[in-house]
């Protein structure tokens, strides 16, 4: 592990280096939080030090800290006063900000192992990595709290869990939510329901093969809707149809024209990125297009730019942060029911209850005020939490 701790964009951060990956942690350091707290990210072995650190930076200001911002403004508006009796002690009272790590494989044997939960070397490679992150993070003593989600790897925070008390998402056995990722689909599907969709109209949900995409694909499966197509990078070539729906061509960085000429509501739980590299032309009007993953929107001036250019073709767009947030709310009323230390199982239910009451609150509040005072929904975002 490395003794240096460095700055960088608004974050501090450390290096871990272990023999199969190195791994950066970063947290923003607010004054008046009670910790900082983020997910997981890997990257391709190749990347260089420096981009790992934009990557760090990018998601641990623009996704982790924002997404708690939005928590920490919905708390201290009363959002949850409804369910203070069953939230356990400190959570009401507690400020969150934000912070990451990203691991990046020494090899691309080790980005191949890595990316294989059933590969047989992967426990024999996670582990060591795990060990140093755990090490790190106690150093810090609870400074900084993670959860490694990267991809579809269940259990992992059960993994890092052996190393350090600051991991969530860990097992219920332990007092955990399990994995944060059915909460985080609540909070997507809270925002679908809000934003009104046709029960008659075209629907497309990329990122079907996902954790989060298949869970809302199940939701969809369950509903009324008359038109719905799915995609995923991961299909195989030439897949028409999956379990009887359309299958749409996929592209990986970018969203194809069949998929936005279809217009109506098109949710998206891709890699991230991909807006940036579309024909606006191919937007439709009227479309209610959702965001829900990370980087679904530049940072900066291009992001402004980019949501202003979409809402001139007459398209509702949601980002990311507000979609998704119902991963870190869970975590924060996890680390508090932990704290408890209740003998209780987490309870599952109040979680889905509250990411759907916070989701449906920055919905409507972004929605709403765009309309009033002609901003789009991301500058609503913004400014609401500046």
């Amino acid at each position: 592990m490395s003794d240096d701790m460095q700055s960088q964009s608004g974050v501090s951060w450390r290096k871990v280096e272990t023999p199969h990956a190195d791994a950066w942690v970063a947290w923003d350091g607010q004054e008046g939080t009670d910790y900082s707290y983020g997910g997981t990210r890997l990257v391709p072995f190749d990347v260089s030090d420096e981009d790992a650190v934009q990557i760090l930076a990018r998601l641990a200001i623009d996704e982790s800290q924002l997404k708690n911002k939005l928590i920490n403004l919905a708390v201290e508006e009363g959002i949850l006063e409804p369910f203070e009796s069953r939230l356990p002690a400190g959570f009401i009272a507690a400020r969150v900000g934000g912070g990451r790590c990203v691991m990046r494989p020494r090899t691309e044997q080790d980005a191949e192992i890595l990316a294989d939960p059933a590969h047989p070397k992967f426990s024999g490679t996670i582990e060591p990595v795990f060990e140093g992150i755990g090490q790190l993070l106690n150093s810090l003593d609870g400074r900084v709290k993670l959860t490694p989600d990267f991809g579809r790897f269940a259990g992992l925070a059960d993994v890092l869990y052996r190393y350090t008390p600051h991991v969530l998402g860990v097992g219920r056995g332990v007092g955990g939510c399990g994995g944060k990722s059915s909460y985080s689909t609540t909070g997507v599907i809270a925002a679908f329901e809000q934003v009104k969709p046709d029960f008659a109209g075209p629907l497309t949900l990329l990122g079907s093969l996902g954790a989060m995409g298949g869970e809302f694909f199940d939701y969809l499966r369950n509903a009324r809707f008359q038109d719905v197509a799915v995609g995923d990078i991961a299909y195989p070539e030439g897949t028409e149809t999956i379990d009887g729906y359309p299958v749409v061509a996929t592209e990986f960085g970018t969203y194809t024209a069949e998929t936005l000429l279809r217009g109506g509501a098109i949710v998206t739980n891709t890699w991230g990125n991909e807006l940036t590299n579309v024909d606006l032309d191919h937007l439709r009007p009227g479309t209610k297009l959702l965001l829900a993953h990370n980087h679904s929107v530049p940072g900066g001036p291009a992001g402004l730019e980019l949501m202003r250019a979409v809402a001139d073709r007459d398209v509702l767009a949601l980002p990311g942060q507000v979609l998704t947030l119902g991963g870190a709310l869970t975590s924060r009323i996890e680390w508090f029911s932990r704290q408890a230390d209740s003998g209780q199982l987490f309870d599952k239910p109040l979680a889905h209850d509250v990411v759907r009451a916070v989701v449906r609150y920055w919905v409507s509040r972004c929605v709403d005020s765009a309309g009033q005072n002609r901003l789009t929904p991301y500058e609503v975002m913004l400014q609401s939490v500046d």
